[in-house]
């Protein structure tokens, strides 16, 4: 039955144990992985096929696309990646039909390098961009349901263990060994790009930015009431599409992007995917970090 369904070559990526020295140093370090999609398909089971559409407003997302906010603002991203987690259906009578093993990273996102690329090296080694908005969710029981449910981030049990395996899960994608004062553990979610204040000169005033959440604290689940119940029916595919806006997780409650107040990890300077940043919300800044969870969590939304 596994011969149904496709295999997908994902882009993982992990910051390399480092030695003692070196401990405070980050890197992504790629690494080719084949992730089977349902490779243990129950056959007498549904699938669901979630589809994230990213917008900055009204617009369609892209990498390096220079964006105007209703303030007159521009921003022009490099990336978006985050966690997608514990996918649970629920029916109109409350009980909830969990999916196991249910983790899933979405990406859209530009070049990414290597571990030990250098000045001399650069041009090799790197990942190309890379859009993967679209998971499928194998063995859902068959049934009609009125909510989907699920998490933006790594739950506690493996988030705070990286030798537990789950899913897609993996100390080689999108996690964090030095960076978090308090653990090691994933990235839960990070946004990569430049801002423009309006009337700023885009050669001195341009702010080149990431915002990212982890850590148990920023853990947020989204439930989502369908429009219309679905039905699911074993060996069927039931798509739900969801859309995610940019500046409604970069906005609201946080600091403009000027004023954020994090500061930039020492050893940065070594990875050419970070030390181009100069502002940040991360782990120096909890209080932003949670803000920037809570914003996740609204941003995503069922596609009309």
């Amino acid at each position: 039955m596994n011969s149904v369904f496709k295999t997908l070559t994902l882009g993982a990526f992990a910051l390399a144990s480092l030695s003692a020295c070196e401990k405070e140093i980050e890197v992504e370090k790629l690494v080719e992985k084949e992730v089977y999609v349902n490779q243990n398909f129950d056959p007498n089971k549904g699938v669901a096929k979630l589809s994230f559409s990213h917008f900055v407003g009204d617009q369609p997302f892209e990498i390096k696309k220079n964006f105007t906010d209703t303030d007159g603002n521009t921003y022009k991203f490099d990336e978006i990646r985050y966690w997608i987690s514990n996918v649970e259906f629920v029916k109109a009578n409350g009980e909830s039909v969990k999916i196991p093993e249910s983790y899933y990273l979405v990406e859209n996102r530009d070049t990414l390098f290597y571990y030990g690329t250098t000045a001399a090296n650069v041009s090799s080694m790197k990942s190309n961009p890379k859009t993967r908005e679209e998971v499928l969710v194998g063995n859902v029981s068959p049934g009609d349901y009125k909510k989907v449910r699920f998490s933006i981030g790594v739950d506690s049990e493996y988030n705070s263990n990286f030798t537990l395996k789950s899913g897609e899960l993996d100390i080689n994608q999108m996690s964090q060994v030095a960076g978090w004062a308090w653990q090691t553990s994933y990235i839960f979610l990070r946004v990569k790009g430049v801002f423009l204040a309006k009337g700023g000169d885009a050669l001195t005033d341009a702010k080149k930015f990431i915002a990212e959440t982890g850590g148990n604290d920023q853990y947020r689940t989204v439930e989502l009431e369908l429009p219309n119940s679905i039905t699911v029916e074993a060996g069927k595919t039931n798509e739900l599409k969801f859309n995610v806006n940019l500046l409604d997780i970069l906005g609201g409650n946080l600091p403009k992007v000027p004023d954020y107040a994090g500061t930039k990890p020492a050893g940065w300077a070594a990875d050419p995917n970070l030390s181009p940043y100069e502002r940040f919300i991360n782990a120096s800044v909890a209080e932003d970090m949670k803000k920037l969870a809570d914003n996740a969590k609204t941003g995503i939304k069922l596609a009309q």
